[in-house]
């Protein structure tokens, strides 16, 4: 998964251009990312592109949306998988009895401490937070029952930009996994891309370029909602370009706000939105 640390600091560039933008789909004035993540954001993707794709601000937006509605309905304890620099955990007004537990390997939740000292913050979530060291790819079950994990109380499971860059039968397990520690009730927030812009003429520059840097996709999904269905989960999906421009057959949930229609917006319907919840 040594991906996911390449990837970490990129998103966190995306999130601070659009926090930078006078018409910006999310407010976040913590990002942690570093100058040489801006510098290589922009290089890889928005100088090839013409834009910075706004799939990871709205992804952030509408995750702090299903954790705000989780909480709201006596969910009170929230898992994010692969958590990066996502500074969530900090945005949000959440109960003070809810545990807000970040997994990741130690490295990376190590480099975020020290970017937030480094930035001369002191932050205290309104909620209680646990920092959970763990790689994905190996036993994460025990250290996150360690962290104060219920598997008998319903979860609200955050997994963002993580599941393109796990293998098919990777991401089926982890998933597999996520479910089998939900209790009925349980929601999950995840994302993951449309085969299609695997063959996207403008995307192939970018695609190139983040092969060359080892940090192409491993897999994706055609149908999202069949998929989680397969697993266990009922789902809702939809791409950022569904949301910005809705169609009659797949209209935005009611907890949504709505997605802004901009040029960038118009051009993003290759990667998928997903909500999910157990029976």
């Amino acid at each position: 998964m040594q991906t996911i640390n390449s990837t970490a600091g990129w998103t966190a560039a995306a999130r601070e251009l659009e926090n930078a933008r006078e018409d910006r789909f999310l407010a976040d004035p913590l990002t942690l990312c570093t100058e040489a993540e801006r510098r290589q954001w922009h290089d890889v993707v928005v100088s090839v592109l013409g834009y910075s794709p706004p799939v990871v601000s709205v992804r952030a937006r509408l995750g702090d949306e299903v954790v705000r509605a989780a909480a709201a309905d006596g969910i009170r304890q929230v898992v994010s998988l692969a958590a990066g620099l996502e500074s969530r955990v900090f945005r949000l007004d959440l109960p003070a009895d809810l545990l807000y537990m970040e997994v990741d390997l130690p490295a990376l939740l190590e480099a975020r401490s020290e970017r937030l000292a480094q930035a001369g913050r002191s932050l205290r979530p309104t909620c209680r937070r646990a920092e959970v060291s763990a790689d994905l790819s190996k036993d994460w079950n025990g250290p996150l029952e360690d962290a104060g994990f219920d598997p008998r109380a319903r979860t609200m499971w955050v997994v963002e930009g993580l599941l393109p860059y796990l293998e098919a039968d990777v991401c089926r397990t982890l998933l597999r996994a996520v479910r089998d520690l939900s209790a009925p009730g349980s929601r999950l927030w995840c994302d993951h891309i449309h085969p299609d812009v695997l063959t996207a003429e403008h995307y192939a520059p970018v695609l190139q370029r983040l092969e060359e840097l080892g940090v192409l996709w491993a897999s994706s999904w055609p149908d999202p909602v069949a998929q989680l269905r397969a697993g266990g989960w009922e789902a809702g999906a939809w791409t950022v370009k569904e949301l910005a421009y809705p169609r009659p057959g797949n209209p935005p949930a009611a907890w949504m706000p709505p997605v802004p229609a901009r040029a960038d917006t118009s051009d993003s319907g290759y990667h998928w939105l997903i909500s999910a919840r157990t029976d």
